[in-house]
């Protein structure tokens, strides 16, 4: 009789949505009003409570990775340096928003004094150029082929500059072959 009416009271107290024991005897049975028993829910870094009796795959040893054996050992295993190379080889270079390269890219050179241009594809050009124009084989010395080097870069870069003003004052900004005809013919060059 009495544990009916601890059950009754269980019953009448559950309807308020908190949880009671049922009887004295078995304290392992939970009574939450519902037909399903709830699970609570998961917390991060913190062990489920429900789950507590269930082994851990890294702690149990039938749920562990079977040790090898000795013709296990001799199968040659790829490398520590080969699988860095493989992640390095899976690794996609660093992405860069458009035009960031390109301004990296322009601040180096606007600060270097260097020449832009490779001496010798430059001697090539002006000793093809003036075959051209007289019959007779040219001498240059360092310092001239340098000078001239020094000057058609200088002259090049001012055309430059000059037509991305031309572009910017065209309201676009792509570099059209139409800036540089205009800025030459403006020079009249």
């Amino acid at each position: 009789m009495r544990q009916k009416h601890q059950v009754d009271t269980a019953k009448v107290k559950a309807r308020h949505g908190k949880t009671y024991r049922l009887g004295s005897k078995d304290k392992t049975k939970l009574f939450t009003g519902s037909p399903t028993p709830q699970t609570p829910k998961k917390s991060l870094g913190k062990k489920n409570s429900l789950n507590g009796n269930r082994p851990n795959k890294s702690n149990h040893p039938a749920l562990d990775t079977p040790k090898k054996t000795k013709a296990d050992k001799t199968k040659s295993t790829p490398s520590k340096t080969t699988e860095k190379t493989e992640a390095s080889i899976l690794k996609t270079p660093k992405r860069y928003r458009p035009g960031t390269k390109a301004l990296r890219e322009i601040r180096r050179y606007q600060k270097g004094t260097e020449l832009l241009l490779q001496k010798a594809p430059f001697q090539r050009l002006v000793r093809e150029v003036t075959v051209e124009l007289s019959d007779e084989t040219l001498r240059f010395t360092a310092d001239a082929l340098e000078c001239l080097q020094t000057a058609a870069e200088a002259y090049v870069v001012q055309l430059f500059e000059d037509s991305v003003l031309a572009m910017i004052h065209a309201k676009r900004v792509t570099l059209m072959v139409r800036d540089i005809q205009f800025i030459r013919r403006l020079r009249g060059i």
